[in-house]
């Protein structure tokens, strides 16, 4: 991946999509552990530097799922 030369953190940024992207990459990260959870897999994730397969992370779907079950009933 090519680095940027420019360093401005997002906090920073008057951009409003870019200010929303941290919050964006999180909902995705929680949907992921969530479908990973229901289908029986792992979760792909880049660990130092090595792309590697963890189980999902209840604390991460836990919320996701718990508004999933309340919205069968």
């Amino acid at each position: 991946m090519k680095k940027s030369k420019y360093k401005v953190p997002i906090s920073k940024s008057t951009d409003p999509d870019m200010q929303a992207a941290p919050a964006a990459l999180f909902r995705a990260a929680q949907r992921a552990h969530l479908i990973a959870h229901q289908a029986g897999t792992g979760v792909v994730v880049m660990r130092d530097g090595k792309v590697v397969e963890i189980e999902p992370d209840p604390d991460m779907y836990g919320e996701l799922l718990s508004n999933t079950i309340r919205e069968e009933l």
